[in-house]
């Protein structure tokens, strides 16, 4: 059960991973002095499947800590994710919250500033994940989790981002200048004994003025021959104040040969 849990877990951010692609030959911004110690960002994503039902993916986005490993600074990252479905104008929580945390080196907010804030997964060197009020579990390596999980359950994926042009978007957060992006791609996973094919498209407005850039994103998917719709927003966001959610010691997890056995079960 605990590793089955566990799979849950990290196919529900891989998905949101292969959701937020990004590319940093179209955002390049001082990460560093634009997302402080303790900064943090709270997103609202919604999806609407070819059946119009609705789902809503809360993701509180916060700088947490930082370390000194191997002679080079690191950052914590975390990512409190809470999910809900929409019936009746009301909202239903379909599972426990999930707390990721992601130590990321200093020179992947310098060298690939976009992909490191994006696509925390990939970067990170060592990871902590907690599902509700689970003891959290640790896992380490040399970096790369999300691409040994892709290849565990045979992910293929590609997308290509352009830049369009500066432009003023207004969120329930404020308004702000952005950088407005359009990408398409597809992504191929396996799931159990399931094939997911995506292709989609995707409109992005990324800002300086708000901690970890994303400011808001709409974009269509077909899932296996469904459409579905996405979009996402910043709600609210600071520059202080953010402390890590994840309280107890975690357990370690063996390093990352043991991710296929994890989707086997």
């Amino acid at each position: 059960m605990r590793k089955r849990t566990l799979r849950n877990a990290l196919v529900v951010m891989l998905l949101a991973m292969v959701a937020t692609p990004a590319s940093s030959q179209v955002l390049h911004y001082d990460f560093l002095k634009t997302t402080p110690m303790g900064s943090w960002q709270l997103r609202e994503d919604t999806t609407t499947d070819h059946k119009g039902r609705q789902t809503v993916a809360a993701t509180r986005t916060s700088l947490v800590g930082e370390e000194v490993r191997d002679g080079e600074k690191h950052y914590w990252i975390e990512m409190e994710i809470n999910t809900f479905k929409i019936k009746k104008g009301k909202r239903k929580p379909t599972g426990d919250t999930i707390l990721f945390k992601s130590l990321v080196a200093e020179s992947a907010f310098k060298d690939d500033p976009a992909n490191a804030v994006n696509n925390l997964r990939a970067f990170g060197k060592e990871m902590i994940m907690q599902t509700g009020d689970q003891d959290p579990i640790r896992i380490t390596g040399a970096g790369g989790m999300a691409e040994s999980v892709m290849q565990a359950m045979g992910t293929n994926i590609s997308y290509t981002y352009d830049f369009v042009g500066d432009e003023d978007v207004t969120v329930t957060a404020g308004s702000f200048p952005a950088r407005k992006i359009q990408g398409t791609g597809t992504a191929e996973m396996k799931v159990i004994f399931k094939k997911i094919s995506v292709t989609s498209n995707n409109t992005a407005w990324l800002s300086d003025r708000v901690p970890f850039g994303m400011v808001k994103s709409e974009g269509e998917s077909i899932t296996n021959g469904k459409m579905s719709t996405h979009s996402s927003e910043l709600l609210e966001y600071g520059e202080s104040g953010a402390v890590t959610q994840i309280t107890k010691t975690p357990e370690d997890l063996p390093a990352m040969p043991s991710m296929k056995d994890i989707f086997k079960q």
